[in-house]
């Protein structure tokens, strides 16, 4: 998960402390997704164009959020990064937007990251083990496929990063057997 930029963490922070005010964080979150999935980084960048005046922006923007049928908070959330031109932060505010729900409703993300694509019985068994580390959460398992990790297996809670992968695994010997040289 790429870490979201301080402007980004600002203008998430923003949205959901209005949204909270309002109650209507899950309607936000719902919105912010309904634009995620229609979003592209060249309508971003051509919105950055400083030849647009930023009247224009808000017009632009107005119709689009009024065309996915948006609610006022976040349809003048939009207006504002837009007419702050920071619409290309969109992807970054998003994410850090529902880490900050989550965090909210006791979710952990959970990563798990193979070589293949791992069995049912496998995940259900890290999310059983990171249960009893944290009680009381709700445990979401994200699995991501990496060949590059050979075989083996890497865990990422958060910052936290339990690498049993085999790649580390030789990495490792390679260190061990160059200080026994040296």
């Amino acid at each position: 998960m790429p870490r979201a930029s301080v402007i980004a963490k600002n203008y998430s922070k923003a949205l959901f402390v209005a949204a909270k005010k309002n109650n209507s964080v899950e309607k936000v979150a719902q919105e912010l997704d309904i634009f995620k999935q229609n979003f592209s980084t060249s309508f971003a960048h051509e919105l950055k164009n400083p030849v647009i005046s930023k009247n224009d922006l808000v017009k632009i923007i107005g119709e689009v959020t009024q065309k996915f049928a948006l609610g006022n908070l976040t349809s003048n959330f939009f207006a504002s990064i837009v007419r702050n031109r920071r619409l290309n932060l969109f992807p970054e505010i998003y994410e850090e937007f529902v880490r900050l729900v989550k965090q909210q409703n006791n979710i952990i993300e959970v990563e798990v990251i193979t070589a293949v694509r791992s069995q049912k019985t496998h995940l259900d068994r890290v999310k059983s083990i990171v249960a009893k580390k944290y009680p009381g959460k709700t445990i979401e398992i994200k699995e991501t496929v990496k060949e590059q990790i050979l075989g083996g297996f890497q865990v990422r809670i958060g910052s936290e990063i339990i690498d049993a992968s085999l790649k580390n695994q030789l990495a490792n010997l390679d260190k061990e057997l160059l200080s026994a040289i040296n």
